[in-house]
């Protein structure tokens, strides 16, 4: 029996349906009443996995970044912590970059800051002072500032609406595999990222989706 491949805009709108609502069985539910097309809530998480990989087409115009605040949070995966190093542009409302680390280090940093480099430029980057922000910000050669209370509000703001979404880790994404590269996070976070930098605007998500995808 040949398996029915599923068209490109109701995969694109089964994610949207996704990120938008927070839960696959909903997501599921919905795309089911909409198209009558049947796909179970397993089925969205494997498109999520599968298609994370186009959210890496999506560029930002470095020209337009004026600066980059920088944070780290810690959530919770299968009960284990991790460190979450966050990268926004305040003035355009994005996130530019995520990573995930099982250490805070200053080696972590320089890697997460080196590629902040190769992708956007020596760009300024503001941060809380931690010394390993300072020492990475010195090896790299990027002009580095310390915000004041009122950026400090403006990017734990933001780093708590990140946390809000990250929750479903810890309930939702159990590791299963020994050993585990928590690669199937890391997929989740590149779809939340390009849905995020769409504006949760449906057309544009779904439009750069089957464009990209052909």
């Amino acid at each position: 029996m040949n398996r029915i491949r599923t068209r490109p805009a109701l995969v694109s709108y089964g994610l949207y349906l996704y990120y938008s609502s927070r839960s696959f069985r909903l997501a599921a539910k919905c795309l089911s009443s909409s198209f009558i097309v049947k796909r179970s809530h397993v089925t969205i998480w494997k498109w999520v996995q599968r298609y994370a990989y186009l959210a890496e087409r999506f560029r930002i115009d470095r020209h337009k970044i004026r600066q980059i605040f920088v944070d780290e949070t810690v959530v919770k995966i299968d009960g284990l912590e991790y460190w979450l190093w966050i990268a926004y542009e305040p003035n355009m409302n994005v996130c530019l970059m995520v990573h995930l680390s099982r250490e805070r280090t200053i080696f972590v940093c320089y890697q997460f800051f080196k590629q902040l480099r190769h992708d956007y430029g020596k760009k300024s980057i503001f941060t809380d002072g931690a010394r390993w922000y300072n020492i990475a910000c010195r090896w790299l050669k990027l002009p580095d500032q310390m915000y004041g209370t009122e950026l400090k509000n403006v990017m734990e703001r933001f780093i708590q609406h990140i946390k809000d979404r990250t929750e479903c880790f810890d309930d939702h994404f159990p590791c299963r595999k020994p050993h585990c590269n928590r690669q199937h996070i890391r997929n989740w976070l590149k779809l939340y990222l390009l849905y995020s930098h769409m504006n949760m605007d449906r057309i544009r998500f779904m439009t750069f989706f089957v464009m990209d995808r052909g």
